[in-house]
């Protein structure tokens, strides 16, 4: 077998390997791909996943500052039976009141959605991107 053919195998091998670790390790409902120049929050917005869900669905691959994925990194998007993927992308400006307005959504679920997220979400920002369910997803399950 020639050196390219054998190349071509083993990253084949790895790619198929790496998306049936995560899965198998995880229980993930879906997978997400990181793309060149992605952050946790472009990533959350592109594929329809809360910033808090990604990292909690990927806990022991993303660190608190979400600055160690690389492009081609397979990540959880959500985890079977706790995958929320309606959401809302915060802009500048944005409070409690806005959010729950623009998306239809009871603070109360919201807040349970994004327990990342203070009482008076004095702590969001732009880019962030949250969970507008109208049902409570439980994380701790």
């Amino acid at each position: 077998m020639s050196i390219t053919k054998q190349l071509f195998a083993l990253v084949a091998l790895s790619a198929l390997f790496t998306i049936a670790s995560a899965q198998a390790r995880t229980g993930c409902s879906r997978n997400g791909t990181v793309q060149d120049s992605d952050t946790c929050d472009i990533l959350s917005a592109r594929d329809n996943v809360s910033t808090f869900q990604l990292a909690n669905a990927n806990k022991a691959a993303i660190d608190p500052l979400c600055d160690n994925i690389f492009p081609g990194e397979l990540l959880c998007l959500g985890l079977t039976g706790q995958d929320c993927d309606t959401i809302i992308v915060v802009k500048e400006g944005d409070s409690c009141a806005t959010l729950t307005q623009a998306s239809g959504v009871a603070l109360a679920t919201l807040l349970a959605n994004n327990p990342n997220v203070n009482s008076d979400c004095s702590n969001i920002y732009p880019g962030e991107v949250l969970c507008t369910s109208s049902q409570v997803i439980n994380y701790s399950t």
